[in-house]
């Protein structure tokens, strides 16, 4: 046993009970807490990429820009999935797990844990934004990140429904073609960058409840929150139902 095994042993018995809830066998266990300690390592870091971007763009007077923050989203995302994938898939993100979870993807058992450590992880990354740019906030200006919108609701609400849609649905096609980590993030990560750089400005571009809570919750910004819940899980399940509904079924069963 390594020094570091040695060190995480307490840990790993105080996490057993809540694991065996699960009912899952020791092995299974083990598995399932590197699983969501990857997602909350993995959410993290989405959430200080893509939400610190925001934030810096703000403070430093649009120096990123649009493209910049797109950039960042994109690099910091596709470097998360590439470090993630091989331990738990790298969802990142509660619209993602819902997705994999409609389409049989993702055992149902594991839905509500994946989605709370994508939750742990947003709020650990947030509240270390919020010590790093704490002498950076501006009075009710960028909430560290937080997403909302300047324009329409209904235009934020159905932009967010669309971009979602098209992430969860590449996501969906990329697993079921059996990618790899390296085919995923770039994929995932060139697409974040172009949805990010064209919508941001029209609804901060989430596609991810989980970005859109952490911010949230450490700067107690709530306004129109729910729109960032509800537009990408409509996402989400509109791009399992027409992945369901697309998909060649004779090709997978020949794979």
């Amino acid at each position: 046993m390594t020094p570091v095994e040695r060190a995480l042993a307490p840990l790993e018995r105080l996490a057993s009970p809540i694991l065996g809830l699960m009912r899952l066998d020791r092995a299974s266990n083990q598995a399932t807490a590197r699983q969501l300690m990857a997602e909350v390592l993995g959410t993290f870091g989405l959430v200080l990429f893509c939400a610190g971007s925001a934030h810096v763009n703000w403070w430093s007077g649009g120096q990123l820009g649009a493209l910049g923050v797109g950039v960042v989203n994109g690099f910091g995302v596709a470097v998360m999935i590439f470090a993630f994938w091989s331990i738990s898939g790298a969802h990142l993100n509660p619209a993602v797990s819902l997705g994999l979870w409609l389409t049989g993807k993702l055992p149902g058992r594991r839905l509500a844990p994946y989605i709370a450590a994508q939750l742990v992880g947003a709020l650990i990354a947030s509240s270390v934004m919020h010590g790093l740019f704490r002498n950076h906030t501006g009075e009710g200006e960028s909430w560290l990140g937080a997403n909302f919108s300047d324009g329409p609701l209904l235009q934020a609400f159905g932009t967010e429904i669309v971009i979602t849609f098209f992430l969860v649905y590449a996501i969906l096609l990329l697993a079921e073609r059996g990618r790899g980590a390296m085919v995923f993030a770039i994929a995932v990560g060139l697409y974040l960058a172009a949805a990010v750089t064209m919508t941001g400005g029209v609804s901060g571009a989430s596609m991810n409840p989980a970005r859109a809570f952490g911010p949230a919750a450490i700067a107690w910004f709530w306004d129109d929150h729910w729109v960032y819940w509800v537009a990408p899980a409509l996402g989400s399940l509109f791009a399992a139902i027409f992945f369901t509904l697309l998909r060649d079924r004779d090709a997978v069963a020949e794979d």
